[in-house]
């Protein structure tokens, strides 16, 4: 029997491949073993996701918020799920959520500026694409210099 690591690693080049069947299958074949793998519901919900099978993807975005409900893209993951499923309201609430535990994660910033715009509320829809982008630059930014690349200055 494959240890569940060599098959984590199996399903997550698979997923990376876009061969998202075969790693569902193979992140199923982890949960079976190890029904409380972070790791495996975490990336088997986002399969389900990229798939548009959104009521699969929210099952298991919710059994990863039983288990860990401090996770910021748990809560991003489910309120993606929701907006797949029409469900704005509830989306909302669940990236208000991924707000409040990570303020700097720009992904659920990005999510919510949809959500405000499904919504009709282009202020805050704006307001939030600006935050995402200006996390994300931060980010980028945070990571060159951990690596000591200068930053490279337009002259225009």
């Amino acid at each position: 029997m494959e240890k569940i690591e060599d098959i984590l690693v199996s399903a997550k080049e698979a997923l990376i491949q876009k061969r998202t069947d075969e790693s569902i299958e193979l992140f199923s074949e982890v949960l079976n073993i190890d029904p409380e793998n972070m790791v495996a519901l975490y990336s088997r919900g986002t399969a389900y996701y990229t798939m548009k099978e959104y009521q699969k993807a929210l099952h298991d975005f919710t059994k990863g918020i039983d288990l860990k409900p401090d996770s910021a893209r748990l809560y991003c993951g489910r309120g993606n799920a929701w907006l797949g499923l029409q469900q704005n309201e509830s989306a909302l609430q669940d990236l208000n959520k991924a707000v409040e535990l990570d303020p700097h994660y720009p992904s659920a910033y990005f999510s919510r500026s949809e959500v405000f715009e499904r919504m009709s509320e282009k202020e805050h829809a704006d307001a939030d694409r600006e935050t995402a982008v200006r996390l994300q630059q931060q980010i980028s930014q945070a990571y060159l210099d951990s690596q000591g690349i200068e930053p490279v200055y337009s002259l225009t």
